[in-house]
């Protein structure tokens, strides 16, 4: 891999339905800070960049349990967040939410620029409705059983258990996170970006020829989801 003019060295950011805890610093904005000390002690030209998730489902249903707005639990956590990388020592050069005005439009503008090159495919389907909290219910809006492993607590969007990957409508007795009935089907329109088009650039660009440039159990968690077929 040829040396870089500049680094930008970024983090998961972190939901803002609680606080961080010493797991998240060690596991992940600590090394990333001290990358980022070094880099910067060699003179290279680097920023260190994160921010709040302030629109996760587990913002949503901290919200309906504690009777306020999902706004008041993003600002009250991402505050608290915030000043815990400061009084830790985290260098970040940017610290950012997902409610800022610059992330709203660079994200709608985005889409706009993918929807008016007409990149996306347009569908209409049926997804797991909750007619009482008016709402449909994706992610962890619904809890079922998992159709791979059994698990009865799966979640709509993925499995704790067993680490699958699926559809809110492939759990087996699905029922509302939110009021605890038997969801049903109503249609509604997506727009998805069909992946298997990329397919060839991105296993160019991640696999072939980077063995070194990853580490082992992140190339082939990558290499794996590409030898699946990206839908």
């Amino acid at each position: 891999m040829e040396n870089p003019k500049r680094y930008t060295i970024t983090a998961a950011l972190p939901y803002t339905n609680g606080p961080v805890h010493i797991g998240h610093l060690a596991g992940v904005y600590v090394p990333g800070d001290i990358y980022t000390r070094y880099l910067r002690a060699k003179g290279k030209d680097v920023i260190y960049v994160c921010g709040s998730d302030e629109h996760g489902v587990p913002i949503t249903i901290k919200a309906k349990k504690e009777g306020v707005t999902p706004q008041q639990i993003v600002d009250k956590y991402h505050g608290i967040i915030k000043q815990s990388f400061q009084d830790f020592g985290i260098s970040f050069d940017n610290y950012s939410r997902t409610s800022a005005k610059i992330h709203h439009k660079t994200a709608s503008d985005f889409f706009k620029k993918l929807n008016d090159g007409d990149k996306f495919i347009v569908e209409t389907n049926e997804q797991l409705y909750d007619a009482d909290a008016n709402q449909f219910l994706a992610d962890r809006f619904v809890i079922g059983t998992c159709p791979k492993c059994g698990n009865e607590e799966s979640y709509g969007d993925q499995c704790e258990k067993c680490g699958t990957s699926h559809n809110a409508t492939d759990l087996i007795n699905p029922k509302s996170a939110i009021t605890g009935n038997k969801p049903s089907l109503k249609e509604t329109k997506h727009w998805y970006l069909p992946l298997d088009q990329y397919e060839a650039w991105l296993r160019e660009w991640i696999v072939v020829g980077h063995e070194k440039d990853w580490k082992p159990n992140v190339r082939g968690q990558v290499k794996s989801w590409l030898d699946d077929g990206l839908r």
